[in-house]
């Protein structure tokens, strides 16, 4: 049986900076933009890169790139395409022009992510966001019209002033676009973001897990079943390339600060840009013992409602407490977390860990 392997492209460049972002990412500056591209380009020949069964384009945001060096990015990448493979980027709705999508569906991507975060304009220009709810739906439809029919969007919740109605009314508005793949995040405030320094704080915990509970039983009702904690699908549109992270099996990382696992060493490239221009690109490495891989089959299988085989668990006896304390679930010879407590699956994972 043909091994998943994943390809992970990193596009560090934004047009603006969200309020709550603390990604690695960059002002768009066109020479600089120029230049990474030409060293991403040696990047992708010095890999080495072989038998690949998905690619993903990340960032930052891989569509703040104007229409040339959009089609310079995936004319690099077209020779590691294979016909029928998942071929992801992730796009905004602001700089997402009908242009770049018939160069997108030219060069083979059939699935886009997009970040929307939430229909409500208010709550968009205090993330500082730079598109509205109408934006979004024309933007979609204009997707579907030219052929690319497998679309995500990225919704967080939790936001400040955000309440039960309001998310009741973002999930709504979802259930009548086209869309086959919803992703939610809670929203997180983090040092050095401009939330952070304004003073915002994040929701308490309960209220945080009433909205999710919300979000899990209302998807669910609406087709969209949970397999991963934050994410759900109609049935056959998992994130392909997701499910090699998890399944913890192997990508290549390419651009700045961007992690890959090949042939059992985990490595991650500096997130220097000037060191990464410079040719200097390796930042850290992790060479796996058996214990390793074992550790992390368990922290990302766990985020999967399949969860992980029994033997890769090595710690029995946590996890047979845990069993006990009906947090985990034994079903034949895997083991899951029980639905009811995906939410807390970070302690759940210490106390196994």
């Amino acid at each position: 049986m043909k091994k998943n392997r994943g390809l992970y492209i990193h596009i560090p460049f934004c047009t603006h900076l969200c309020s709550y972002c603390d990604f690695s990412k960059l002002l768009y500056d066109k020479d600089l933009v120029k230049r990474y591209l030409d060293e991403l380009n040696l990047e992708l020949q010095e890999r080495k890169i072989k038998d690949i069964t998905s690619i993903y384009i990340g960032g930052g945001t891989p569509t703040s790139l104007d229409e040339e060096e959009l089609e310079y990015l995936l004319k690099m990448i077209d020779e590691f395409f294979i016909e029928g493979i998942s071929y992801t980027i992730e796009a905004n709705v602001e700089n997402l022009t009908p242009n770049k999508i018939k160069i997108l569906k030219k060069h083979g991507i059939n699935r886009i992510s997009l970040g929307v975060q939430t229909f409500d304009d208010n709550l968009l220009k205090l993330i500082n966001r730079f598109h509205s709810y109408n934006d979004t739906k024309r933007v979609i439809n204009e997707i579907v019209e030219n052929g690319i029919n497998d679309i995500n969007i990225d919704l967080i919740y939790g936001l400040p002033l955000e309440d039960m109605n309001l998310l009741k009314k973002d999930l709504d508005i979802a259930m009548t676009l086209p869309l086959t793949h919803i992703s939610t995040y809670s929203l997180m405030i983090n040092k050095n973001t401009k939330m952070y320094i304004d003073g915002w704080k994040e929701k308490d915990e309960d209220e945080i897990r009433k909205m999710y509970d919300y979000i899990v039983s209302y998807l669910k009702e609406h087709g969209f079943n949970r397999y991963e904690v934050s994410n759900f699908s109609k049935d056959g549109y998992e994130s392909k390339h997701n499910l090699i992270y998890w399944h913890n099996e192997e990508y290549y990382g390419v651009g700045l600060g961007a992690s890959g696992y090949i042939d059992g060493i985990r490595y991650t490239n500096t997130k220097s840009i000037n060191k990464y221009l410079n040719h200097m690109r390796n930042y850290e490495s992790e060479i796996l013992k058996e214990d390793d891989i074992c550790f992390y089959d368990v922290m990302l299988g766990l985020r999967l409602k399949e969860g992980i085989l029994e033997n890769k668990i090595i710690n029995k006896e946590k996890m047979n407490e845990l069993i006990r304390r009906n947090l985990l679930v034994r079903c034949e010879n895997r083991i899951r977390v029980n639905d009811e407590y995906l939410f807390i699956l970070d302690y759940i994972l210490k106390e196994l860990l």
